[in-house]
């Protein structure tokens, strides 16, 4: 497809600014001890967490340990998906049916259908201008929520202590969706751990893997047990060592639950997955921070901003003008996380799209780049009154969002172009033709 008048872009035939021998960093990339821990489960006796006691300890049980740890979270409930984390996180509040739960419109569907599948209606709201994620001003008194889903969006992090505090007063509790913020902090604090509790994702695409699944943590005692029986049709670890050939969970049953529960091969994937999972962080963020550098270096008669990677994410370090023009702050400390790398293009050649855009980047680079989530408000993933099922908490949604306006949302949806986590765990080469390819983009267009 031919835009603009560039005609040396690669995308209408021109020379690419990577030479197409050079490879990217795959992604997965399995761990060192990957496939002797998948070895050990294949030739094991137990591929469940529902097989019966043997003498080798589960692999379940032992991510579950230390994946806790790696958050600083008292509990951690492994799941089969980062769905179900989030259906069992929200129904472990013990709201009641029809209740209602915020959920920003700047996010992947699962974020909103979790909450129907678990007997609630989301409420779609807008985002922060400058971090995408929901703020205080989303908390609206006006439609009674009893929840908030605090997604954190790509490779920043909401700010949880003034969303907890606005959540206190209004009596919303706080459900955090860290399936792009694995490791990251806020003011030292994980991401996770902030809100009553913390739902991550471990698919294909995300900084830890496991192909599919996910996890809950928490600090709450209780909420561990009952999640525990959310995920396991009403069962949870047992407290005793257990017989040869008994169980590892018992009928507790304090809740009726669901099957939800991970796999032995899941569970040691992720064991040896989050060995290095503090290596390839740091890497990528060694690597964001030269790229940014890089980008700054794009000629100043480029239209300003033209091509800003998300808001300067290192806060303490990035320029106060500019988040202070944007409505931003630099209270937070910086994020370890990077998920997808978001390139916003504050304004766009007319009839330009940032599909067009995403289109020319890919053939520059020879790696896929590619648009941001669709706002939900727009996105045909979140149609609930097509299951008649769930009509009486669809009826409610339609009414619900009749006049809304999601501005922020539409403008990170409209103006976004990402390239996935994995190309931050290159070489320096890397680094300077993605900040080619923009170069000679914007130079092309704009």
């Amino acid at each position: 497809m031919i835009i603009g008048s560039g005609t040396a872009l690669a995308v209408n035939g021109g020379t690419p600014v990577r030479d197409p021998g050079l490879a990217w960093p795959r992604w997965p990339q399995p761990a060192p001890n990957a496939e002797g821990y998948l070895l050990d489960v294949l030739h094991g006796p137990r591929w469940a967490l529902t097989g019966p006691i043997r003498e080798s300890p589960l692999y379940e049980r032992r991510f579950a340990r230390d994946f806790a740890a790696w958050t600083g979270a008292r509990h951690c409930v492994p799941v089969d998906h980062g769905s179900s984390a989030l259906v069992i996180g929200l129904e472990s509040l013990g709201l009641d049916f029809g209740d209602r739960v915020l959920v920003p419109a700047l996010t992947w569907t699962a974020s909103a259908t979790a909450a129907l599948r678990a007997g609630l209606v989301p409420v779609l709201v807008d985002v922060d201008p400058v971090t995408g994620c929901l703020n205080t001003d989303s908390l609206m008194r006006d439609v009674g929520a009893k929840a908030a889903v605090v997604v954190h969006w790509s490779c920043a992090m909401a700010d949880m202590a003034a969303l907890n505090a606005a959540g206190e007063r209004l009596d919303i509790t706080m459900v955090e969706d860290c399936a792009q913020a694995h490791g990251a902090r806020l003011d030292g604090q994980t991401a996770g751990t902030w809100g009553r509790v913390g739902c991550f994702s471990t698919q294909q695409g995300k900084v830890l893997s496991s192909g599919e699944g996910g996890a809950v943590i928490t600090d709450d005692d209780d909420l561990a047990l009952r999640l525990q029986e959310l995920r396991a049709d009403s069962r949870s670890y047992r407290t005793d060592i257990g017989g040869h050939g008994e169980l590892e969970t018992v009928e507790s049953a304090t809740v009726m639950g669901s099957n939800f529960c991970l796999n032995e091969f899941g569970a040691a994937l992720l064991c040896a997955q989050l060995e290095v999972i503090d290596a390839q962080q740091e890497t990528r963020w060694r690597n964001y921070m030269a790229l940014t550098e890089i980008v700054a270096g794009i000629p100043s008669e480029v239209p300003p901003k033209t091509a800003s990677i998300v808001w300067d994410l290192a806060y303490e370090w990035g320029d106060a003008g500019w988040m202070a023009e944007r409505g931003g702050h630099n209270s937070l400390t910086a994020p370890m996380s990077i998920y997808e790398l978001p390139f916003i293009f504050d304004d766009l050649p007319p009839g330009v799209t940032t599909a067009q855009l995403a289109r020319a980047l890919t053939a520059e680079l020879g790696t896929e780049c590619y648009l941001t989530d669709e706002p939900l408000n727009t996105s045909r993933l979140l149609r609930p009154w097509t299951k008649p099922t769930l009509r009486p908490l669809a009826d409610e949604f339609v009414r619900l969002h009749q006049g809304r306006a999601y501005p922020h949302a539409e403008f990170f949806g409209r103006n976004t172009v990402v390239i996935h986590h994995s190309a931050l765990l290159g070489t320096e080469r890397d680094l300077r033709d993605i900040g080619a390819a923009l170069d000679k983009l914007i130079r092309a267009l704009w």
